[in-house]
């Protein structure tokens, strides 16, 4: 199946229904980490029998969202009172949701290929979603999603960003994808894969040890570091057309590649008789643009901020290695991390006020978080065995990372940047390095 499937599927045709949203004299207030909001998620309300499996589909993606979001406590199905009632306003009571305390009712009524209510061509299944807030007896929206019939977990993810747009006023994440280092195949190849784990995609198949992927800005390229030809070289795939082209391939290490903003240059580390430095090169023809780091010690992991003046990198170049920030310019270094002798991989919130790296620490490795300046150092994980590879969300409010915490496999997670809601993304193990797409879905 085309790799960029996804990309067509995620473009989600919204319609809004006869009762579109009223407006709001309120928001409800929840924050990421709290999970303090009951909230509860009935299976979908069916017009006609046989298409129980595929609306259960897009029931487990809403809620498997909604849990991960942190900001509900999702309520137990079997808890629920109410029983075949329907979706809309005016057919069914809020009195047996507020005996259980509910807070945010979300009720989905599914249309399956081929209804005449969604499309009669067959080509694609379509959900209406209301979300309400039960003290009040609110409908806070009211929407009709349709996406294509092959991939009906999106009609969950969609859904789940509209109950976060919402209850907070701001766009959810859901439907966004990673790409990841995986070893389902026995080697280390290049993949792309949901954020609620599901719909994993082949970018490499070439049997050898692939590693550090990043995405182009626009989301139609990634960048990696293959073996494929015994030497650590650097790539970038084009999805859409599947073209690879060699980017950078020196006798030597050429690795952690990062797109700038605009997409035009990556920078990446590469050696040249010593220690790997950082360089900037063209990311269509791997041009030498200039070098950006010279001597004292190992530079490597280049992490450019939103606006494309400066660059996080870790360093050794004052002894263990440190994370530091650059004016992508030229000019002085300055040192991020001040705790430790090892801290590695920064990465930069999309909206540049925080970043994020790895620490060792008595218990493995970890990850943290402190403002940009290096100030208000929060530690996620403690305890948990080893934590790596961070990776930002678009909104800045999300961390996805790389953890051995079960049983020693390394899977895939995602936390709220105060570490208070942690929830497990994949449970096969083998996956490491993961990159998040860059943009909102």
């Amino acid at each position: 199946m085309n790799s960029l499937r996804w990309l067509f599927v995620a473009l989600l045709v919204l319609c809004s229904l006869s009762g579109e949203a009223r407006a709001q004299s309120f928001m409800i207030e929840v924050k990421p980490g709290a999970g303090d909001v009951p909230l509860a998620l009935p299976l979908p309300v069916l017009p006609s029998s046989g298409a129980e499996a595929i609306a259960n589909d897009v029931w487990d993606a809403a809620w498997t969202d909604l849990s991960m979001s942190g900001y509900f406590q999702m309520q137990d199905p079997k808890g629920y009172v109410e029983k075949g009632k329907g979706a809309e306003p005016g057919s069914f009571t809020f009195d047996p949701w507020k005996l259980t305390k509910t807070v945010v009712l979300v009720k989905m009524k599914f249309y399956p290929k081929g209804d005449a209510s969604c499309d009669s061509t067959g080509a694609k299944v379509c959900a209406d979603a209301f979300v309400y807030h039960v003290p009040t007896g609110q409908k806070l929206a009211g929407k009709k999603f349709k996406v294509e019939a092959a991939s009906p977990r999106y009609l969950g993810h969609a859904i789940a960003n509209q109950v976060i747009q919402s209850t907070t006023g701001s766009p959810g994440i859901f439907g966004t994808r990673l790409a990841v280092v995986g070893s389902k195949s026995g080697n280390k190849e290049i993949y792309t894969i949901g954020l609620d784990g599901h719909d994993v995609q082949a970018v490499t198949r070439n049997g050898a040890i692939n590693l550090s992927p990043g995405w182009s800005p626009d989301g139609k390229s990634i960048a990696w570091t293959s073996y494929k030809k015994a030497n650590p070289d650097l790539y970038v795939k084009d999805l859409v057309s599947g073209r690879t082209r060699t980017i950078s391939n020196v006798k030597g290490v050429n690795t952690s590649p990062d797109f700038s903003p605009d997409g035009s240059q990556l920078a990446l580390a590469r050696s040249v008789e010593g220690d790997s430095d950082l360089f900037l090169v063209d990311a269509r023809t791997g041009t030498l643009v200039r070098q950006l780091t010279q001597g004292g010690g190992i530079d490597v992991s280049p992490d450019f901020s939103a606006d494309g003046k400066q660059i996080a990198f870790a360093s050794e170049r004052s002894g263990g290695s440190q994370v530091y920030l650059m004016p992508i310019g030229g000019g002085d270094a300055k040192r991020i991390s001040i705790t430790g002798d090892f801290n590695i991989d920064p990465v930069i919130s999309p909206d540049q006020k925080k970043i994020a790296w790895v620490g060792r620490s008595e218990g493995g490795f970890d990850i943290y978080v402190a403002d940009l300046d290096g100030r208000n150092v929060v530690r996620l994980t403690q305890d948990m065995a080893d934590n790596e590879d961070p990776t930002w969300s678009p909104d800045s409010k999300y961390l996805v990372f790389s953890s051995t915490r079960n049983g020693g496999k390394s899977d895939l997670w995602i936390s709220t940047i105060d570490g208070r809601s942690q929830f497990k993304l994949t449970n096969t193990g083998g996956w490491t390095q993961p990159a998040w797409t860059p943009g909102m879905p």
